[in-house]
């Protein structure tokens, strides 16, 4: 297929097919390393300064691919030639940068890798415009790499700094535009690998916005933050159950508590029910709790439904035996409710937490929760901490000075017009 590319970089150029560019291309292997001028023209002429609005969705063609392997041929026989001007090295530099960002889909730890050492080299020694696009093109495939399923290894925390310092370098919507897709496409994951990433990436962009005075994304970034990095830190479970009695969340202390926050419109929700039945019936003696937390969203609003539904549904011949919370009562008995502290939105979501209050899980899968729940509830296991009185008394009071804190904050947010 014959594919048009944007020669944008430089106000001379002018598009060319794909085909056209590959032909020309294809003589770079036969003009001197020491034609400088012919190898210019030819890159200058041809080089790909745009790429096509899909590239991240899929893979380059092979003949895109082509080109570009030949645009790097080319630029690095001018790059190490004698004697060459500092604005040709910086150019040169400029169009092996635009190659790569075509082959870093194709090969993406390799080049991916590559490219930034280039836009390293350009921020030391470039001038500010080609350091900026270098920057930015790093910064755009380093968003759609971060969120591919085989690249689990990938480095949020140093991708994440580096849209910090290219905004501060670069202020203005465009260094915040690339920030907000990032962490949009990571919001976009499945639950366990989303709240990995915004475990690390949330919290150090949360400082940037805050620095900047930009209160709302930073207040928006809350609930991400506190659901992601649950793991290890204390959580009180509260709420209003379908009866419109409120959850006494001391009641739950030296319990294991498994969450399950869920609706009945929810297809996977009502799926793993026979599980956690089963988990409940099992462990229930040795200290096991389970709390439903309905989200009261579309036809769950009406908490009637929901207790009408828990009331008579059967899951393999068997009720649901635990206590059930409604978000929707909470919030109209002025309640912050856990779903907006947390950002839940996404059904089901599991969490464990351990007899000490800590969360032990967040997103555990239910093949592992047999295992993680028989642990948890062992007598071997660290029931609580060993704690004076005195102790205790400052932690709990520690808990509800945060959990109010949280509050007053959420609270803000929703009074704003």
């Amino acid at each position: 297929m014959v594919m048009s590319v944007v020669l944008s970089i430089s106000l001379y150029m002018r598009m060319r097919t794909l085909l056209w560019t590959c032909t020309l291309l294809l003589l770079s292997s036969f003009v001197p390393a020491q034609d400088f001028a012919q190898l210019q023209k030819i890159v200058e002429a041809h080089v790909p300064a745009e790429l096509p609005k899909d590239l991240g969705s899929k893979s380059p063609p092979p003949e895109l691919v082509d080109a570009c392997k030949k645009i790097i041929e080319a630029v690095r026989q001018i790059y190490i030639l004698p004697d060459i001007s500092t604005h040709d090295r910086y150019w040169t530099l400029q169009r092996e940068a635009v190659a790569l960002i075509v082959l870093a889909h194709d090969d993406a730890p390799n080049y991916y890798s590559r490219l930034i050492r280039v836009s390293d080299e350009l921020d030391r020694d470039g001038n500010r415009k080609l350091a900026q696009l270098a920057e930015k093109h790093v910064l755009e495939i380093g968003t759609e790499l971060a969120v591919r399923p085989n690249t689990a290894h990938f480095n949020t925390q140093a991708l994440t700094e580096r849209m910090v310092m290219y905004a501060e370098q670069y202020p203005g919507q465009e260094s915040l535009r690339i920030i907000d897709s990032f962490l949009q496409n990571i919001r976009n994951m499945s639950a366990a690998p989303r709240d990995r990433r915004l475990a690390v990436a949330a919290p150090i962009v949360q400082e940037y916005y805050q620095k900047i005075n930009y209160t709302s994304k930073a207040l928006d970034l809350e609930p991400d933050i506190q659901r992601s990095t649950l793991v290890g830190q204390y959580m009180i479970v509260r709420g209003v159950d379908i009866n419109g009695k409120e959850l006494d969340w001391r009641s739950l202390d030296g319990k294991v508590v498994l969450l399950q926050f869920w609706g009945t419109w929810c297809v996977n929700c009502k799926a793993e029910m026979p599980l956690l039945i089963s988990l409940y019936e099992k462990y229930h003696k040795d200290g096991l709790e389970i709390i439903g937390i309905n989200t009261a969203v579309q036809e769950d609003q009406d908490e009637r439904r929901v207790k009408q539904f828990v009331e008579t549904a059967l899951f393999e011949g068997k009720k649901i035996p635990w206590t059930i919370l409604h978000e929707g009562l909470g919030e109209r008995k002025n309640k912050t409710t856990l779903t907006k502290i947390y950002g839940i939105k996404e059904l089901p979501v599991l969490i464990l937490i351990g007899r000490n209050g800590k969360v032990l899980d967040l997103h555990p899968l239910p093949a592992a929760l047999d295992d993680r729940i028989a642990e948890a509830t062992s007598p071997f296991a660290a029931i609580v901490d060993d704690l004076t009185e005195a102790e205790k008394k400052r932690f709990e009071e520690a808990k509800r000075t945060r959990q109010e804190e949280i509050d007053q904050q959420i609270q803000k947010d929703l009074e704003k017009p």
